[in-house]
């Protein structure tokens, strides 16, 4: 064997069988990682959902965030008009500007709520799904699990039950 080893036309045929056998290996090591990347997506653990297409097919939660901001704007509005009676310019204006700063809170707050009741029904449907990660459809160009009527369905029925046990808590 060592002879056959000592000459150099055979160790250039053992360096270039060896070469073959180690791209060969590295070629079926890449083709089986990569898998099949075209169905990859559609089975993926990434869920997907349109958030703006949640709130305004449920009509009852955008309904109810336009009726508590206008409530608090009416509020407000009868709060300045009876702590302005009496005040210069300048004072209605700080107070104004006061007030507006609490009007963006209480907006600011109006909206978090909104948007704890869209996660916690997403929450929901992810788990129900086996999801790992949900991001919003806007963020995405390909891919991924649609979740949105799912999550739409589950958001109608949390704001039904709210609605029926805040009626019958009212009797």
């Amino acid at each position: 064997m060592m002879t056959t080893l000592g000459n150099k036309k055979n160790v250039k045929i053992f360096s270039f069988a060896l070469a073959g056998v180690f791209i060969a290996s590295v070629a079926a090591m890449a083709v089986v990682s990569m898998g099949d990347t075209a169905n990859a997506a559609p089975t993926s653990d990434i869920g997907v959902v349109d958030q703006r297409e949640v709130i305004s097919s449920n009509g009852t939660l955008a309904m109810d965030y336009q009726q508590k901001l206008k409530s608090t704007a009416d509020e407000m509005q009868k709060d300045f008009d009876a702590k302005s009676a009496g005040m210069s310019d300048a004072e209605k204006e700080k107070l104004f500007n006061d007030m507006q700063q609490q009007f963006n809170q209480k907006r600011t707050s109006i909206e978090k709520d909104m948007e704890d009741q869209v996660t916690s029904a997403v929450k929901s449907v992810a788990s129900q799904k086996g999801l790992s990660l949900v991001v919003d459809k806007s963020a995405v160009l390909y891919g991924g699990t649609d979740i949105t009527k799912e999550v739409t369905d589950a958001l109608n029925q949390s704001v039904t039950a709210a609605q029926s046990s805040a009626a019958s808590a009212s009797k």
